[in-house]
């Protein structure tokens, strides 16, 4: 069983990696899950456990983990734990390609749901079907609680490849997918930079 290990946010650090992220995006236009987002957010673990705090449940970010296995049968890329309100947050990455979000389907004109749209979305319903149905005992050894709160979140696409139709059909999608009472949470590497930038403004203005 993969454990976590205890963070401590430095916003020095947060800072730099959010800017490293910025350029990372602006440099690139296509993102490949495997070879691409994946080796970068594991290298910046600060950037990656505040993803978590787009949750207003989640506070404090202290635990972390990469390819955290749900109790055998599946795996997030990221777990991200607010262990002062038992709170957890489970995060999915998919590409950050043109084709990510949505496809041509033959010679239809209408652009489909992506595959790996719907893959990731796939992904964060059974993550939520196999928290629900552990036992007391089995949550109390892997997050120190008998009783947890989770989210789950979708990372994927980029904003380039989205015009205003699309950005509001993904967005509808997003705002009325409500699995076992929560929100199925879905944001493109781009609004996952800007939210970010952001929630950090805010914070820097009000301890000024």
């Amino acid at each position: 069983m993969k454990t976590f290990e205890t963070l401590t946010l430095d916003f020095k650090t947060y800072k730099q990696e959010l800017a490293e992220l910025k350029e990372y995006l602006d440099t690139k236009d296509e993102l490949s899950e495997n070879t691409d987002l994946l080796p970068f957010f594991r290298k910046r673990k600060t950037l990656t456990s505040q993803i978590a705090t787009l949750f207003p449940s989640i506070i404090t970010t202290d635990k972390f983990a990469t390819e955290y296995d749900l109790f055998g049968d599946f795996s997030a890329d990221f777990a991200i734990g607010d262990s002062s309100n038992k709170t957890y947050c489970f995060i999915e990455f998919e590409d950050a390609k043109k084709e990510s979000i949505f496809v041509q389907n033959g010679k239809k004109c209408k652009l489909e749901f992506s595959s790996r749209l719907e893959h990731g979305f796939s992904q964060v319903i059974d993550w939520f079907y196999k928290l629900d149905n552990q036992s007391h005992t089995d949550l109390e050894e892997r997050f120190g609680s008998h009783v947890i709160n989770y989210e789950g979140i979708l990372i994927i696409g980029r904003d380039k490849y989205l015009d205003t139709t699309l950005k509001r059909r993904l967005e509808w999608r997003t705002r009325h997918t409500i699995v076992n009472s929560k929100f199925l949470q879905c944001y493109t590497f781009d609004e996952l930079y800007v939210s970010l930038e952001k929630k950090l403004s805010y914070i820097e203005k009000t301890v000024e």
